[in-house]
């Protein structure tokens, strides 16, 4: 039996990935480097986000780096 907590919990974070798919359902046009930092901001970590938009690790955490340090604003 799963503890009360660990429930919601487990809704907590199927909620979070919800609310980044719909983010980047919203905004289709968006690049890869705006989905990235779309789904960052929801709170997925960077391997969820490679597996997601079936990117690699070293991509995805490339173009969080670029995002923080304020890189290029055209997105790809």
């Amino acid at each position: 039996m799963v503890a009360k907590g660990k429930k919601e919990n487990g809704n907590v974070e199927i909620t979070r990935r919800l609310d980044a798919v719909i983010a980047l359902l919203a905004q289709p046009s968006e690049g890869k480097t705006a989905k990235i930092v779309i789904l960052r901001n929801a709170g997925l970590r960077p391997t969820e986000i490679a597996t997601i938009l079936g990117k690699r690790l070293s991509y995805v955490t490339a173009a969080l780096a670029k995002a923080k340090k304020g890189g290029k604003k055209k997105t790809e």
